[in-house]
């Protein structure tokens, strides 16, 4: 499990090795943030929480009680963006119980 600050050090190196891969980090494409929770029911109530923010959320169950959530957002992927889409969705997992596992989005060529 990282701590968030591990998560936006991540931004930054995501966001250098994109502009060396000539992505265009300010078009808008659907980005895609995953956690995984002990407990179904903490992984639909942070989901329901994500969807308040204008996330479309999938929640699939893994083994018998455990869950798994991807939230999805059309955003840019610049750093400031990554920053804000990730303190967002870290919090709400980890006010329900869930571990965050970071986000990932298509290259966009300019």
């Amino acid at each position: 499990m990282a701590d968030l600050q591990t998560h936006l050090t991540c931004n930054v190196e995501q966001y250098s090795q994109r502009i060396k891969m000539r992505d265009d980090v300010d078009a808008a494409r659907e980005v895609e943030h995953f956690a995984n929770f002990r407990a179904i029911k903490d992984a639909r109530t942070a989901g329901a929480a994500l969807e308040k923010r204008g996330y479309g959320v999938t929640v699939t169950r893994r083994f018998i009680a455990r869950g798994t959530l991807r939230a999805t957002k059309q955003a840019t992927v610049d750093v400031e963006s990554a920053d804000r889409m990730v303190e967002e969705v870290f919090a709400v997992v980890a006010a329900h119980h869930g571990d965050y596992d970071g986000w990932a989005a298509p290259l966009v060529q300019g």
